[in-house]
């Protein structure tokens, strides 16, 4: 598809003639506070929530990001890896990504939005909606 197929609307991507459009979808993950006991400074936890993969991950400044758990390379799972100097780092060819933006080797990686509500932390997925 090319980027004229597609138009902003209201904040949300829609494609052109079409009746969907993405959005954000938030899912809860759990409380704060005890992801940040539980989420190693060094290693990132895996989840599964709404069909996708991710790895919440801490940085050296205690924060929490939330990344796709696939490497671009040959689609190895980071969650296998390790975290060190605000990276996540494959383990089978040691590719690294930022934990805050998913740049690095090759393409990066899909970096999710977090967001502390009431009731605990929660992780934002793009979501094909009905317009």
């Amino acid at each position: 598809m090319f980027l004229h197929n597609f138009q902003l609307f209201n904040g949300s991507i829609k494609k052109r003639g079409s009746l969907f459009t993405r959005k954000i979808k938030w899912y809860r993950i759990g409380a704060k506070s005890d992801l940040l006991v539980e989420i190693p400074p060094n290693k990132p936890k895996a989840y599964s929530i709404a069909g996708k993969n991710i790895i919440l991950c801490k940085t050296e400044d205690g924060e929490l990001t939330a990344l796709i758990d696939k490497c671009p390379h040959q689609g190895k799972r980071l969650s296998d890896g390790w975290c060190e100097e605000n990276k996540v780092v494959c383990p089978y060819h040691r590719y690294s990504f930022d934990l805050k933006t998913g740049l690095g080797s090759g393409t990066g990686i899909d970096v999710f939005p977090l967001s502390e509500r009431e009731g605990g932390l929660y992780v934002g997925i793009n979501r094909w909606v009905w317009f």
